[in-house]
């Protein structure tokens, strides 16, 4: 009964803190979103800084992930992409990425994460940890395996990630994180779409020389 009281006030204030970040969340409104008593809150969580840090650094952890990223036949499995060793692969692997980010959880993720970083310095280093970093290695992972298969023997596939995931944020995620862009799946295929010609004019040319 206790877990499932504590799931419950877990999941309430989730959706009240990527809403309202921590100041603008009401404990008031978290226990009556839980169906409990902010009496029953103080009784599983010392604070709402103790209540916080639970669901923020929970809401940073991308279960996709484990402690290790998972073999390439993992990815495979889970992703049809990440064998395509062509650049309709690569703009594959690209939606997926932009998919993720920029949703709408995501989002007001990063904004939490920003806004109350400074207050709560651990946000950023398990959002960088779990997240950021987790995201950027599987990108990394498919781009070592195109190389593979394409023989190029050239090519760093972390410097490689990084650039690809340089170019798929470029303006789109600042848009979105501030509104001003409206995020459709034909938004993201059409910047997925330019950030992979770019990409892969550059690692398949690049090879070469």
């Amino acid at each position: 009964m206790a877990a499932g009281k504590e799931r419950s006030i877990v999941g309430a204030a989730h959706e009240h803190f990527l809403r309202h970040g921590f100041s603008g969340a009401s404990m008031d409104a978290i226990a009556a979103s839980a169906g409990v008593s902010v009496k029953t809150i103080y009784s599983h969580f010392e604070n709402k800084e103790a209540l916080f840090n639970q669901v923020m650094i929970a809401a940073c952890t991308d279960h996709l992930l484990t402690e290790q990223l998972p073999s390439d036949d993992a990815l495979e499995a889970r992703f049809p992409w990440f064998a395509n060793a062509t650049q309709r692969g690569l703009m594959e692997a690209g939606l997926t990425y932009l998919g993720h980010l920029l949703s709408a959880e995501q989002l007001a993720l990063y904004r939490v994460v920003t806004q109350d970083a400074a207050r709560f310095p651990e946000l950023g280093r398990q959002y960088q940890k779990n997240f950021a970093k987790g995201r950027t290695a599987i990108l990394a992972a498919y781009l070592r395996n195109l190389a593979r298969k394409r023989n190029w023997t050239r090519r760093d596939a972390m410097q490689d990630a990084a650039l690809y995931e340089a170019l798929l944020r470029a303006q789109i995620f600042e848009e979105a994180l501030q509104g001003l862009l409206s995020v459709t799946a034909e938004a993201i295929e059409k910047h997925a779409r330019s950030a992979s010609k770019i990409m892969w004019k550059f690692i398949s040319s690049d090879d070469c020389r």
